[in-house]
């Protein structure tokens, strides 16, 4: 094989970021959002389980197709002033001044001065500040209808990175905002929002605002075929020249279990267990002891994360004397890997706990599935079947109320202690012998 060009590794497997050199297009998905990306007005919502690949599908469709974007990191307690003030924000560099426009489509000298003013102005309230810690006011001249100017004269979409972390009534407003964009489409056809977000992210946004009925895209990423999944260290393997021998690179797809993600990461740990930091000189084939050791320290990294994440699930509000997380991950363990509806579950519940109600367990089905929870459950909207989300949640799932059993059989009142590493382990032997 001929290299030709150089690349290093963390450019080529990306755990944490959007994968460029190594996208993979997945026809289905990507011709919903190019046509919704080309209907003017049209809001989107882009949503699916978290390491799907979402963000990477929209930003590499983005530079595709888009003269300009900007994006918003939302996180819980972001409010609806700050997302305003942050798209501001990041709209500067396309009203500065100085800056030379290569486009031949220009912002207007009397909105770029518009801009300026109301950015002179923020900076003057913030001198008057007294030096005192004080949130930033949204100025009453950064009006949403002036925001969608600034955005619409830059051919801007707005893209809102986890959407879903944002507060209900913060929800409600960005609902309204979706509404007049739509609104103003006709002198901007390429203004729109972009949420990305959790499954149920898109029928929150219409909840919020009947009127965004027809008006919202939503484009449901699935998590990746097994395919698919193997395009990556495909692509990989070309660009940074070594060679994954094909069961190798099976026991990968496989553990990946569809999250590119994941696929990314044992990827990466495989270069840094065979000393690879970019494109080699000479083709060389990974063994099964290179492998070995990047599972390893795959484990060595996750073990407190997976830990964590089920800290989060179990987490009880004082006075509640049932744990519906652990009711609950309990029900889901007695169904195959391709998960149960809620009426299966609740059945499974009821045998235990008769008393138990559809609504408790609705509500905290939702909960297990945001970040809050640990994200250790995702929801099928095809099948409406509730599924772990990643085979080591389910493992660990089971290796810990196994010895919450045994703890109970025993009528021992010690705290149940499972050690992450070793379900780690376990489960990749599990994965990998099949």
């Amino acid at each position: 094989m001929t290299v030709t060009r150089s690349y290093e590794v963390q450019d080529v497997f990306t755990p944490t970021r959007p994968a460029r050199s190594t996208f993979v297009e997945r026809q289905s998905v990507n011709d919903r959002l190019v046509a919704a990306l080309e209907t003017p007005g049209k809001q989107i919502v882009v949503y699916g389980y978290s390491g799907c690949g979402k963000t990477t599908l929209l930003v590499n469709k983005l530079h595709q197709l888009y003269e300009n974007h900007i994006t918003t990191r939302c996180y819980s307690g972001l409010t609806f002033e700050q997302l305003m003030l942050d798209a501001f924000d990041r709209l500067a560099p396309f009203y500065d001044s100085e800056r030379t426009h290569t486009k031949t489509n220009k912002v207007s000298s009397s909105i770029q001065m518009n801009y300026l003013g109301i950015k002179g102005q923020m900076a003057g309230d913030s001198a008057r500040q007294d030096q005192t810690k004080q949130l930033r006011v949204l100025p009453p001249q950064l009006t949403p209808q002036n925001l969608a100017i600034f955005l619409g004269e830059t051919h801007c979409c707005w893209v809102l990175d986890d959407f879903h972390k944002i507060d209900s009534r913060e929800k409600v407003k960005m609902a309204q905002v979706m509404k007049l964009f739509v609104d103003m489409a006709d002198t901007y056809p390429e203004l729109r929002i972009i949420a990305i977000g959790a499954v149920d992210t898109a029928r929150q946004v219409i909840q919020f605002d009947r009127e965004m009925d027809n008006r919202v895209s939503e484009v449901f990423v699935p998590l990746m075929t097994e395919a698919e999944i193997r395009e990556i260290p495909d692509q990989g393997e070309k660009l940074l020249n070594f060679s994954l021998p094909p069961a190798i690179k099976n026991q990968v797809v496989r553990f990946s279990d569809g999250l590119a993600s994941i696929c990314h990461q044992l990827c990466l740990n495989i270069c840094f267990a065979a000393e690879i930091r970019r494109t080699i000189e000479a083709n060389i084939e990974i063994n099964q002891d290179v492998l070995d050791k990047a599972l390893e320290l795959y484990v060595e990294e996750s073990a407190d994360t997976l830990k964590g994440a089920f800290d989060q699930a179990f987490r009880q509000s004082h006075g509640q004397t049932l744990n519906d997380g652990k009711v609950i991950l309990r029900a889901l363990l007695k169904y195959n890997q391709e998960g149960a509806t809620k009426e299966e579950i609740l059945a499974k519940i009821k045998r235990k706990q008769p008393e138990y109600k559809m609504p408790t367990l609705t509500n905290f089905l939702r909960h297990l599935q945001s970040p809050d929870r640990g994200e250790l459950i995702r929801y099928d909207p095809a099948s409406a079947r509730y599924s772990f989300s990643e085979n080591i949640y389910r493992a660990y799932a089971a290796t810990y109320f196994e010895r919450e059993q045994q703890k109970e059989t025993r009528a021992q009142k010690t705290t149940v202690n499972v050690d992450a590493e070793d379900v780690l382990r376990h489960l990749i032997r599990d994965t990998l012998a099949h």
